[in-house]
């Protein structure tokens, strides 16, 4: 939900609030005090639905960017970890001195 229709909501909600408190002062002015108490809660209500509406709004368009990003998956990023590790493994084995002296599980010692 983008700004503007927020904005346009909010205004509605004011402007039938506005009509609606100085009709019922005309028509009964001992109701006044709680239809307005009303209207401040239904625009209370009102405000709070569109902050949470515009970041829901917010957090999914982060959320597509980031599977845009990745292509929805991490299957790449995996892959390449997994290559550089047998790479890394294969060097530590090439790089391996040889073993000198006795060794404990040899049974001729």
């Amino acid at each position: 939900m983008n700004k503007t229709a927020i904005f346009i909501c909010f205004s509605a909600l004011a402007a039938v609030g506005l009509v609606g408190s100085v009709v019922l002062a005309i028509h009964r002015p001992d109701a006044t005090a709680t239809f307005t108490s009303l209207i401040v809660t239904v625009l209370g209500l009102a405000a709070t639905a569109a902050g949470t509406f515009y970041a829901l709004g917010k957090q999914g368009e982060k959320i597509d960017t980031i599977k845009t990003q990745t292509n929805g998956t991490l299957s790449k990023l995996r892959e390449d970890n997994e290559r550089l590790n047998r790479e890394a493994i294969e060097r530590a084995q090439r790089e391996q001195p040889p073993a000198e002296g006795r060794h404990r599980a040899d049974p001729e010692s």
